[in-house]
């Protein structure tokens, strides 16, 4: 296995938000550690606390510019332990690093405790008896065509939105942000409508806004491409992870903002091991998994039934889990609260017709409300799940963004009620959620992101729960 310290940080990423998520969890003594989650989240706190110190001690031959020192500094900040009452206390690296090599020389997980393993090595989870033949038809798939697994460059973590969007084009996100505050300003300007002097003031002031909208679109499209020809040049690249180069390379190679596709939503009432096999062929397809944060693959190995489940048990994708437990997180497994995992090529089987589908995946967790255990803590009022939810969505739509083929005109997009089974989320409000996300402007979208594909797919068993998704989404 790699080193888990050796794990990439998006430095230039990292919120506030973020950092207290792991922090916070990695300090909760009274959750059981399923699958080691909360050691993978230390080894990512002290792999940023090894980054911020080589940055401030100079230690590396890279130049870093003065917007990267400031973060740094900010994220200094943000590196401390915080109590109920806001009070802040630094937090003591050494004996983190000692809870860390205590924590590496655990063997045991709560899976290898639930199936009684002895002989706990890397993968022995394929190699537990006795399980139902749907785990072992899975099984077979695996070795049929992933029996080395997953290459690095196939598995990706992101911990956030803002990773995300930094992979895009410069010009493109700042353009968004000048349209960003451009709406705000008109905002604003609505609301003092209510007198007539106060209408007047606005009007003039959305004609001179929209002057200035209109010379920025007169910008010259050759100064744009030039920009782009620059940041293709590898010096001028973001920062990345290495997984996300060819991210950062198609998002230059076709913008989001010049996609304009259809963007049609339609609701498709059967399981999800079915609806991929009723795309075309040649398109991408790209699927939400309703993951559980803290254990690969939820409860594949004890048969459970759930969207996650059935993914797996009609496919090759939890060797892929796997690799990310063995491999990126470095024998752990931890969705982070507020991003996901995604996954290229797993491959669904159908056991009736022989035939099989590749589609990527998106491994994104909600929070569960039912009270069965979990990684982090749920949100206590009902703003903070809106906004907490919020970012999740964010998340893993912007990932689908950034890892569609071409121009996404012929990836189809398929999404469902995630979290409203077993974790206990209500329908309705899970819907308006996904409605915020899909009216949204992400990754430097020109219009809502729907149009970043050709066709979103609901996908549902529950025929309800696309009924009242429709009614919400009506008006997109």
């Amino acid at each position: 296995m790699p080193d888990p310290l050796s794990v990439y940080v998006p430095l230039d990423s990292l919120t506030e938000e973020t950092i207290d998520s792991i922090i916070l969890t990695i300090q909760q003594s009274d959750k059981r550690d399923w699958a080691f989650s909360k050691r993978t989240l230390l080894a990512f706190l002290l792999a940023i606390n090894n980054k911020v110190n080589e940055i401030e001690n100079n230690e590396s031959n890279n130049k870093f510019d003065e917007q990267t020192l400031q973060h740094v500094a900010k994220v200094r900040q943000w590196l401390v332990q915080k109590d109920r009452f806001g009070k802040r206390e630094q937090l003591n690296w050494n004996k983190l690093r000692k809870t860390y090599d205590q924590m590496i020389k655990e063997k045991e997980d709560g899976t290898a405790k639930h199936f009684a393993v002895k002989n706990i090595e890397p993968y022995y989870e394929l190699t537990i008896e006795g399980l139902h033949p749907d785990i072992n038809q899975s099984r077979e798939y695996m070795s049929r065509f992933r029996s080395h697994g997953w290459e690095p460059k196939e598995l990706k973590i992101y911990w956030n939105l803002q990773q995300l969007e930094n992979l895009c084009p410069k010009h493109e996100t700042k353009a968004k942000q000048v349209e960003e505050k451009d709406k705000q300003n008109n905002d604003v300007n609505n609301q003092t409508k209510l007198e007539k002097n106060e209408e007047t003031k606005a009007e003039v002031k959305n004609e001179n806004t929209n002057e200035i909208n209109d010379q920025m679109k007169e910008e010259p499209k050759e100064e744009v491409k030039c920009e782009t020809i620059a940041e293709l040049k590898d010096d001028n690249l973001p920062p990345h992870d290495p997984s996300d180069a060819d991210v950062v390379k198609a998002l230059r190679e076709h913008p989001v903002s010049k996609r304009n596709n259809a963007g049609q939503i339609n609701y498709i009432n059967k399981g999800i091991e079915k609806a991929v096999f009723d795309i075309p062929e040649d398109a991408q397809i790209i699927v939400l998994n309703f993951a559980n944060e803290r254990s690969h693959g939820g409860g594949y190995l004890r048969h459970a039934w759930a969207q996650e489940e059935i993914i797996l048990y009609n496919s090759d994708g939890y060797r892929s889990l796997l690799d990310l437990k063995y491999g990126r997180m470095g024998g752990g497994y931890a969705i982070p609260e507020f991003g996901l995992a995604y996954v290229r090529d797993i491959c669904f089987f159908d056991k009736e017709t022989g035939k099989n589908r590749k589609t990527d995946m998106l491994v994104s967790a909600c929070y569960c409300l039912t009270g069965s255990p979990q990684l982090y803590d749920n949100p206590k009022t009902d703003e903070e799940w809106e906004r907490k939810t919020l970012a999740k969505f964010n998340a893993f739509m912007a990932a689908a963004v950034a890892n569609t083929k071409d121009d996404g005109s012929n990836t189809y997009l398929l999404l469902g009620p995630i979290g409203t089974g077993a974790f206990g989320n209500d329908v309705i409000k899970i819907g308006k959620i996904f409605r915020k996300v899909l009216t949204s402007k992400l990754m430097g979208s020109n219009g809502p992101v729907t149009k970043a594909f050709e066709n979103i797919w609901f996908v549902s068993t529950d025929e309800w729960k696309n009924d009242e998704f429709e009614k919400i989404m009506r008006s997109i």
